[in-house]
Order: C-alpha cells, then sequence, then structure tokens
C-alpha cells in the first residue's frame, strides 16, 4: 500500500506544470511575465564579470567582487550581478561594503546597452550616500590573456527631500572612471 502511494505522489509531482525558463538575453521574454518564471543567465553571459578586479595607482587600491546570483522580484527570478567593492587610499580605508549581506549589494543589475554584451550597466550606492542615484557602466575586454574591466561611474539624479535644509553629499567617494585587473 506505501508502495503505491509513493508512486501516486510521484506521478502528481511530476505530472504538475512547470515554471517557465527564459533564457537571458532573448528576445522571447513576454512584457508579462508569468508567475514563478526564471529569467536564466543558460549561455553564461554574466560569467566572464564575476570574480575579484583590482585597479591600484599611487598608493590607491580600488577592488570590486561581483557575483552572479539569483534574484527573487515579487512574482519572478532572474539572474543578476550583485557585488561590493573597498577603496583604499594609502592606509585609510575610505569606503569597504564588504560586510554588508548579499541583498543589500551596493553593486547590482544586469543591463546590457545596445546589445553589447561585453558592457553592462549596473546600480550603485554609496552607504553614506544614500540620496546619490548612480549607475556604472562595466566593459569587458581580454587583451593577450588579462582580463579588464572599464569602470565608468557616473550620478543620473538626486531624488527630492522632504527636509529644506538637508543638503545632500553628491561627491564621489570611489574613482569615476579606471581600468581593473581581474585577480
Amino acid at each position: 500500500m506505501k508502495a503505491i502511494v509513493r508512486m501516486l505522489l510521484f506521478i502528481m509531482i511530476s505530472c504538475k506544470s512547470q515554471s517557465p525558463i527564459y533564457t537571458f538575453g532573448d528576445n522571447n521574454i513576454p512584457s508579462n511575465i508569468p508567475n514563478n518564471a526564471y529569467i536564466k543567465d543558460t549561455n553564461n553571459i554574466l560569467n566572464k564579470f564575476t570574480g575579484i578586479w583590482k585597479y591600484e595607482s599611487n598608493g590607491k587600491t580600488f577592488v570590486i567582487n561581483l557575483q552572479k546570483i539569483m534574484v527573487n522580484f515579487t512574482n519572478y527570478y532572474v539572474d543578476e550581478l550583485n557585488g561590493y567593492y573597498k577603496y583604499i587610499n594609502g592606509t585609510s580605508t575610505i569606503v569597504d561594503t564588504s560586510n554588508f549581506p548579499v541583498n543589500k549589494s551596493k553593486i547590482t543589475g544586469r543591463w546590457f546597452r545596445h546589445g553589447n554584451l561585453n558592457k553592462v550597466t549596473l546600480f550603485f550606492v554609496d552607504p553614506e550616500r544614500p540620496r546619490m542615484s548612480c549607475e556604472v557602466d562595466l566593459t569587458y575586454s581580454n587583451t593577450n590573456g588579462v582580463e579588464k574591466l572599464q569602470w565608468n561611474l557616473r550620478l543620473v539624479g538626486l531624488p527630492a527631500s522632504r527636509d529644506p535644509n538637508m543638503n545632500p553629499a553628491t561627491d564621489f567617494r570611489v574613482p569615476t572612471n579606471v581600468e581593473l585587473i581581474k585577480q
């Protein structure tokens, strides 16, 4: 009897419809994404951006660490890049977001500009500049086996404040245009 119950349970689970999986970067993703769908990086487009990347010059060190993770939006899932960064000037740490949990990532996203699969645009957050809305373009290149990312950070806006006396900090605490080398 137990064997029959197990077999019926297996058949019921097997017959249940699966959530749709869409290939990341394809044009076949509907504008109204079905519940529990997964926009998956099946072609590993994001993989070239993952890892530890470093810029060093004149006693300044800027390091970013990017990972590909599956993110749960309200009704569907999608692969994207998430990460953190650290900037040191001499012996002073200017900013270090490495202790933030993944779901509070300070670099996040997955948008390719103009179909260029070597250039991705991500959101960038400085924890001490919460009102600054920033994006960073990362352009991947591989020259003679040396993997590089061109980092281009820009301000895209400042949300209005309800406090008229609030003077938001709008200066960047990290480099805005540097070349990072994969470690």
